[in-house]
């Protein structure tokens, strides 16, 4: 019996959306970095402020909330944040556009740093609810996709680095860089003697 594998449509389409898929988990990856990034940042700056207090006390009072309720806290800093996106993306189109962009990033890392505190105060009660519980698995899960989608770019780009490393220590020498340039200056020294 014949059994037919992919068409040359199927495998051309996999083939175009392939560096799609790459874009996507980029900057899911991106995003998941940012997280990590901010995450022990966020620990610090709570452990040297007296936030501690804050977040107890808002863990208790979370805990008292029914669980669904506690899903609208992470609205707020969306809602805190909105306006002011949109004020830095406004200051784009009036033409600052440095200014706009970092306070657009300055707006969103507040809002991820207010998110990540809500997260931690509110995870247990989120994960009574059972469709947040499947989210975080979900996210969790996309989070491992992407890494297994960049893993083969991140292994090239680091194969490719250190390929650039060992050519550029070849052609500069033992001594590097500056052995290199006294090693010029010398040939430049000696041609220009009589």
């Amino acid at each position: 019996m014949f059994v037919a594998g992919p068409s040359h449509v199927e495998r051309m389409t996999r083939r175009l959306l392939k560096p799609f898929w790459i874009a996507i988990a980029l900057l899911f990856l991106l995003e998941a970095w940012l997280w990590d990034l901010i995450q022990p940042l966020i620990a610090w700056l709570i452990m040297r402020l007296p936030w501690q207090a804050f977040k107890s006390s808002l863990a208790r009072n979370v805990a008292r909330l029914p669980a669904a309720i506690v899903v609208f806290l992470f609205v707020v800093p969306e809602v805190i944040g909105l306006p002011l996106q949109l004020f830095a993306l406004w200051i784009v189109a009036k033409g600052a556009v440095i200014t706009g962009t970092l306070l657009f990033i300055a707006v969103k890392t507040l809002g991820l740093a207010l998110a990540l505190v809500l997260f931690e105060a509110c995870k247990e009660k989120l994960m009574e609810l059972v469709w947040f519980r499947f989210v975080h698995d979900q996210v969790m899960r996309a989070r491992t996709w992407a890494m297994a989608q960049v893993q083969p770019l991140l292994d090239e780009i680091t194969t490719l680095r250190r390929r650039m490393m060992l050519k550029i220590k070849s052609m500069m020498g033992e001594g590097g860089f500056f052995e290199m340039l006294r090693r010029i200056r010398a040939t430049v020294q000696r041609r220009m003697q009589p």
